[in-house]
C-alpha cells in the first residue's frame, strides 16, 4: 500500500503542476486567492491601455484583483486597475 500511495501522490503533484501552470494566482487582502487563466494577463493589460487612452471601458476582473492585492508587485503593476495617467512635466525650456 505504501508504494501505491506515493505513486498516486506523485501523479497528483504532476497534475497540479500542469493545471497550475496555466493559471495566475493573485493574493487578496482577505486571505483568499483570485485565480485567472494566464491568457487573462494580456486581456487585462490591453484593457488598462484602453483606459489610459481615455476610453470608457470597465476594468478587467484581473485588474480589479491586482489593485486589491496586498502584494505591491501586483498592486503597482501594469495589470492593476489603479493605473494612473502620468502627465509629463511642462516644457519650461522656452
Amino acid at each position: 500500500m505504501k508504494g501505491g500511495g506515493l505513486a498516486l501522490r506523485d501523479q497528483l503533484r504532476r497534475l497540479q503542476k500542469r493545471v497550475g501552470g496555466g493559471t495566475v494566482a493573485i493574493p487578496q487582502r482577505d486571505g483568499t486567492v483570485a485565480r485567472f487563466p494566464a491568457t487573462a494577463l494580456q486581456d487585462a493589460f490591453l484593457t488598462n491601455m484602453q483606459r489610459l487612452r481615455g476610453e470608457n471601458v470597465p476594468p478587467h476582473p484581473l485588474a480589479v484583483a491586482a489593485a486589491a492585492s496586498p502584494d505591491p508587485e501586483w498592486r503597482q503593476s501594469a495589470y492593476s486597475a489603479d493605473v494612473t495617467i502620468v502627465t509629463p512635466p511642462e516644457n519650461l525650456s522656452e
